[in-house]
């Protein structure tokens, strides 16, 4: 009964409990109470009731019996004993009247006590005899209490005595005649019931494997299980004709009983192996983890407990097979030496262990591919589950079962799938955000701020000597300008970064292939949206629109997917590509450094040219100016002389014209004038 029934604490103030409502209550519960237990116990009680009146029954018809054989006896001898039953006088044998109650013939008192006194006898043989029997017949209740004690060893020291007293009694008496052989029904049903219980402590024993046992443990279990066969196989060959056919048939069957004892090894240490895996991934362990997951406040704890659930049950499965896999060959290895007279049964049983654990390898395979698809998301558990399988995998080597090559078709797609899914979440966030702009009419989330170093070119910081030393392509800043295209670069990265945790060399060609199918859809989605920006319609910013999608469409073709192919590769780990990458970069540098030196020269010398045709042209108008004023200049003394001279002939010409005027008027007067 509840403890608030009754409890004062929990009435209410002023409330006064009343012991006849208690004590109904009570009685109330216990009935119910009584009520659910004949209802779950309802077979019990059945069953127990049918075997009341089975045994009811049986002492029934036992006293019966009883009765009905003993007094027809008790009559023959009254009557035997009376006088009007005594015998006819002409030696005749006088009857009962027709229809008294033990009527026949009346045989003499002397015959009749001489029979019931060699049946006494033997009662009391029989009675002396009587520990003897009661040990005999408490056989299957003594094999039976072994069995359940877990004394394999009493147990089959009694199987082996039934084997002896069928050979003693059974046989012996069966050849003698049926009514010879009615005498040996007790020894029989020994018999028969101890062979029911050998097939119990079969069962016990090999249930017995299906528990956690040390190698020890199974050690004993397996010689009890050989020592059953022995018993049988005795049985066999006292009920067998004997000669060499017979002895060839047995050891047929001795090998058949081997070949069966390591099949019931492997299915019992099967389900222990299975049942132990199946804790690991049951609704159980799931229901906790996802408990867990709910509780946390973030979901990490959760992935965490799935993680740990993982390695847990690889970790479980490893240990476990590799014990069934060494109790197998430490217990059975001598069944896999040859032999002349069974090579086929060898040949099996070599390969009995091979077919169990090709199974459950397999079976492995198929619960990890399960557990991997379900429950791993990020590629650090898929490091710590590969290695754990990779561990389990070189274990299982050491005994020819080694099953490495198997895994890589089970981790390899899983990889691929999340580094995908890290590229389609960037693809898909960078096509919704240009359709809500788009729709919008908002051209705001399209632009970005471009930095100062974004304007020299290159958008590099450090130029080749980064990828020459890092050997990773620097970031393109300038597409800080264009953020839907930095994100979807972001998303990208972030799934090339997954491969740093989880590199797998198989992987490669599928993540290849998820790189060109990732471009060509970035390259349609950009196209379809300089499309729709451009037809006619467009509301909003539409000419800020259009200039982000052209621009997005030429960036994302001159600089985004090679610097994607790059990053691809140098992820991937092909060092020869970035080295030779950085040998393009380090040549192309070089080449434009040699082609700036040399344009620089170039102009250096043009302008030297310049100015020295400058300077030429200058100083030949100089000498061209001095030329044409020495020559103005000559010109000008030359006008002058001829002036002078002129001048100086004319005054010849006025001299001797005055000399003759002054001649003749003028005596003695001589002018001379240079």
């Amino acid at each position: 009964m509840p403890a608030d029934v009754l409890s004062s604490d929990a009435a209410p103030a002023g409330y006064e409990a009343d012991e006849r409502i208690a004590a109904r209550d009570a009685a109330t519960l216990a009935d119910e109470r009584w009520r659910g237990l004949c209802t779950e116990n309802a077979a019990a009680f059945v069953a127990a009731e049918r075997r009341s009146a089975a045994v009811q029954a049986a002492l029934q018809g036992l006293l019966e019996e009883i009765e009905g054989g003993t007094r027809p006896s008790v009559d023959r001898v009254g009557r035997a004993l009376d006088p009007k039953y005594a015998p006819a006088e002409d030696g005749g044998e006088k009857y009962g009247e027709e229809g008294e109650e033990g009527g026949g013939p009346v045989r003499p008192a002397t015959e009749l006590l001489a029979d019931l006194a060699e049946k006494h006898r033997l009662r009391r043989r029989t009675l002396m005899q009587h520990s003897s029997l009661l040990e005999l017949l408490e056989l299957p209740s003594l094999m039976d209490a072994c069995v359940r004690s877990s004394l394999y060893e009493d147990a089959l020291s009694i199987a082996g005595f039934a084997n002896t007293l069928e050979r003693r009694h059974l046989a012996e008496k069966g050849e003698e005649g049926d009514g010879e052989a009615k005498k040996g029904d007790v020894v029989a049903g020994v018999v028969s019931e101890i062979r029911r219980r050998e097939a119990d402590l079969r069962r016990m024993l090999i249930g017995r494997l299906r528990q956690d046992v040390t190698m020890p443990q199974c050690l004993e279990v397996v010689t009890a299980l050989r020592r059953l066969n022995g018993v049988e196989l005795e049985r066999r060959n006292d009920a067998s004709t004997g000669g060499n056919g017979g002895d060839r048939d047995l050891e047929g069957v001795h090998a058949a009983m081997e070949m069966r004892l390591q099949v019931d090894f492997l299915e019992a240490r099967d389900a222990w192996l299975g049942g132990g895996v199946a804790r690991v991934g049951s609704a159980q362990a799931a229901a906790v983890a996802a408990a867990a997951a709910t509780s946390s406040p973030s979901g990490e704890k959760g992935g965490s407990a799935s993680a740990e659930q993982i390695l847990d049950g690889i970790e479980r499965y490893r240990t476990r097979c590799f014990e069934i896999v060494t109790q197998f060959l430490a217990i059975f290895r001598g069944s896999f030496a040859p032999s002349s007279s069974a090579n086929g049964n060898n040949d099996h049983s070599s390969s009995l262990l091979s077919m169990w654990t090709a199974r459950r390898v397999q079976t492995f395979l198929t619960t990890l591919q399960s557990n991997i698809t379900t429950h791993v998301h990020d590629t650090a558990t898929l490091r710590d589950a590969l290695d754990a399988a990779s561990f389990f995998a070189s274990s299982m080597g050491r005994v020819g079962a080694d099953f490495q090559p198997l895994l890589a078709p089970i981790f390899e797609p899983r990889l691929v799938d999340m580094i995908v899914g890290h590229w389609q979440d960037g693809l898909s966030g960078m096509v919704e955000t240009l359709k809500a702009c788009r729709d919008a009419g908002v051209a705001g989330p399209l632009f970005g701020t471009e930095t100062a170093a974004n304007k020299d070119g290159d958008g590099a910081e450090g130029g080749p000597e980064v990828m020459q030393s890092s050997r990773t392509p620097a970031p393109p800043r300038k597409l800080l300008a264009l953020p839907p295209l930095a994100r979807f670069l972001n998303a990208y990265l972030g799934g090339l970064n997954e491969l740093r945790r989880c590199l797998l060399p198989g992987a490669f060609p599928s993540i290849r292939s998820a790189h060109f199918k990732l471009v060509k859809d970035a390259r349609m989605s950009l196209q379809a949206n300089e499309r729709a920006v451009f037809a006619p319609g467009l509301r909003g910013e539409a000419g800020k629109l259009r200039e982000a999608a052209s621009k997005m469409k030429s960036e994302f073709e001159g600089c985004l997917e090679p610097y994607m192919s790059g990053c691809l590769e140098v992820a991937l780990g092909s060092v020869d590509y970035a080295a030779e990458e950085a040998r393009k970069a380090a040549a192309l540098a070089a080449e434009k450094s040699r082609i700036a030196a040399e344009k620089a020269r170039a102009e250096e010398e043009a302008r030297a040219k310049a100015k020295a045709a400058d300077e030429a042209r200058k100083r030949a108008e100089a000498e061209a100016a001095a030329l044409q004023k020495a020559k103005a200049e000559a010109e000008q003394r030359e006008k002058e002389r001829a002036e002078a001279r002129s001048a100086l002939e004319k005054a010849k010409a006025d001299a001797l014209t005055k000399e003759k005027e002054t001649a003749a008027g003028q005596a003695g007067d001589v002018f001379f004038d240079d």
